[in-house]
């Protein structure tokens, strides 16, 4: 079952220019679908940090060929959460009408206290069930149903390898079905918790284990397809996760 925000309901205010931003990354990787050549902004392109608002709540870009997404950085209580929240269920008119939300695939909100939301089995679970259920990527509920699929699936299995079991039931899938008419973006916000990466550390080797869903998305980030646009949300001072998606060469 997906996890999903406590937020979910209340009244969001301000901050109408990240919105916009994701909006552009979104907009740009459905003119790439079609074949249009764009010039990326150089906020969207950029790998660092984008303007703050004033909340001191901030968005990076990381570019890498066709792979890239959208960094929203934050300190405590800046409104990371209530941000993504509002990107899923608008409470304005205006957020309504902008739609974003109907270009979600799937989402995840990670929770220091719930271990449940850190679960990289869970996750992955997670993600299979939203995509089927949301029918915006027709071809994936049958290639899911599949007997290897199903069994990479399986609790403990998905535990024990939940590199080999995004790949198969998430990946895989995704790259091989048709592709949607417009880009679409997987979200997860407070990417960072349970995460005890220090500084000097390096995130999981292709021939590793990751730790956390934080590195399982970033050492696979470079794979997904071409109009799947990631975007996470991460507290500020952890530069080790800030790391990891701003430097995925």
């Amino acid at each position: 079952m997906a996890q999903t925000s406590l937020l979910q309901g209340k009244r969001f205010y301000c901050r109408d220019w990240v919105f916009h931003k994701i909006q552009h990354c979104i907009r740009e990787k459905t003119n790439g679908l079609s074949g249009v050549i764009t010039t990326p902004s150089k906020q969207s392109s950029a790998s660092g940090t984008g303007a703050p608002n004033p909340s001191g709540s901030s968005a990076a870009g990381s570019a890498k060929a066709t792979t890239w997404g959208v960094l929203l950085v934050g300190g405590p209580g800046s409104g990371k959460t209530a941000l993504c929240t509002e990107l899923l269920w608008p409470t304005s008119a205006q957020g309504a009408h902008r739609g974003l939300q109907q270009q979600n695939l799937a989402f995840h909100f990670c929770r220091a206290d719930d271990s449940d939301t850190l679960c990289l089995g869970g996750f992955i679970r997670g993600l299979v069930a939203q995509i089927c259920q949301s029918g915006l990527v027709p071809d994936y509920k049958e290639k899911v149903h599949e007997p290897a699929v199903q069994s990479a699936l399986q609790p403990g299995e998905c535990e024990r390898n939940p590199t080999e079991a995004f790949k198969r039931c998430v990946l895989l899938p995704l790259l091989s079905a048709k592709p949607p008419q417009q880009a679409l973006f997987l979200l997860v916000d407070s990417i960072d918790e349970g995460c005890q990466l220090g500084e000097g550390e390096q995130r999981s080797s292709g021939s590793g284990t990751p730790r956390t869903i934080a590195e399982l998305l970033a050492s696979h980030h470079e794979f997904f397809p071409p109009w799947l646009l990631l975007i996470c949300s991460a507290r500020r001072q952890n530069r080790a996760i800030t790391k990891l998606f701003t430097d995925l060469s």
